[in-house]
């Protein structure tokens, strides 16, 4: 809790050309809301759920394989529900103001993007 995962997510809301990023909040009570951008962003959390059925019990199918961007905070705890291609991004607390955030992909179908984005991290030093 508290490491910045809602903060990202409205990072990429940015990206995705939402004009209101305050409306970018943790979904916590609601389990997914919803933010329009040049892509359709679902910005679930998982938290407070019980168990993988949970999630499908909210088609969570529908929204990883539609034509938007799924963010998951806890991820791990509904695992099983999740395509067996993506991102996952790990963002840890290592300070007051500092956080470490590890970058990994599963499957073929992001390896390209994540070799893109490791060439422009590198520009980046």
């Amino acid at each position: 809790m508290g490491a910045g995962k809602t903060h990202f997510t409205k990072g990429i809301a940015d990206g995705q050309g939402v004009e209101d990023r305050k409306a970018v909040t943790s979904p916590s009570y609601v389990i997914v809301k919803q933010y329009m951008g040049r892509l359709p962003i679902y910005h679930f959390d998982a938290y407070r759920l019980n168990s993988a059925d949970e999630m499908y019990e909210i088609d969570c199918v529908g929204f990883f394989w539609g034509d938007g961007i799924s963010i998951i905070e806890w991820a791990d705890k509904v695992m099983e529900c999740l395509p067996d291609e993506f991102i996952k991004i790990t963002i840890k607390i290592e300070g007051k103001t500092s956080r470490g955030i590890n970058v990994s992909y599963n499957g073929e179908r992001y390896r390209n993007f994540m070799e893109e984005i490791k060439e422009a991290v590198k520009c980046l030093k």
